[in-house]
């Protein structure tokens, strides 16, 4: 599945080029440079719309046929995108809470120690620890509810226990988080050198797409697709 998915987001479909979905989901990363956030909205619409293909499409047509969807529809594109980022931010914002609250006290803690205090560095490591902890936490199953939306276009669904819980429990799913997780960073690793060049965003959103498929296939699997 790993090789399917690298080749996916090169595959043509009709008077397409297989450049053509690379080129402006890169060129939509570049334009982020310099107009913040808003060209992403549409790119995170896109990889909705990668999800919700490579979960509904059965294995051999998949592997043999299946081609990525185009960047048509700017309407339904900033629609998806919107709601990709709030499921984003709802399930990341106790993480963050709790990095913002730990961060607070250390600092006032610091402010009224007069001096250097173990004890305020012991508070900043265990805080620490614990917002990694539940980073982590509630991280791991933003791909199924991402997923879960991308299938049903439902907000609900993204926070539906039972139907996160099958996904959530197979080590496929487990498998397909970490090496998603794994090309996105050395994506990102590869594209501060590459930006001198203004190739790294174009290496970013390539290593998104293979995340979404790999992420969208482990939820087909476990359901059977």
């Amino acid at each position: 599945m790993f090789r399917d998915a690298l080749r996916y987001p090169f595959r043509t479909d009709g008077d397409r080029s297989a450049l053509d979905v690379v080129l402006i989901g890169g060129g939509l990363h570049l334009l982020a440079a310099f107009v913040p956030v808003v060209p992403l909205v549409p790119v995170a619409g896109y990889l909705v719309r990668v999800l919700d293909h490579a979960a509904r499409t059965d294995r051999p047509t998949f592997r043999d046929d299946a081609s990525p969807p185009s960047f048509g529809g700017v309407r339904s594109l900033f629609a998806d995108g919107l709601a990709a980022a709030a499921i984003v931010v709802a399930y990341l914002s106790v993480p963050l809470v709790v990095l913002v609250v730990t961060a607070r006290g250390v600092g006032l803690a610091a402010v009224g120690a007069g001096g250097p205090n173990p004890a305020v560095g012991v508070g900043f490591l265990a805080g620490s620890t614990v917002t990694i902890l539940l980073a982590l936490a509630f991280a791991y199953p933003l791909p199924a509810a991402l997923t879960a939306y991308a299938r049903t276009r439902s907000l609900r669904a993204a926070f539906e226990a039972d139907r996160l819980r099958a996904a959530l429990t197979d080590a496929r799913y487990f498998v397909a988080v970490g090496a998603g997780l794994l090309w996105l960073g050395i994506a990102v690793v590869l594209a501060g050198p590459l930006n001198r060049l203004a190739l790294g965003f174009f290496v970013v959103f390539y290593a998104e797409v293979v995340a979404a498929v790999l992420w969208g296939r482990a939820v087909n699997d476990r359901s059977g697709g």
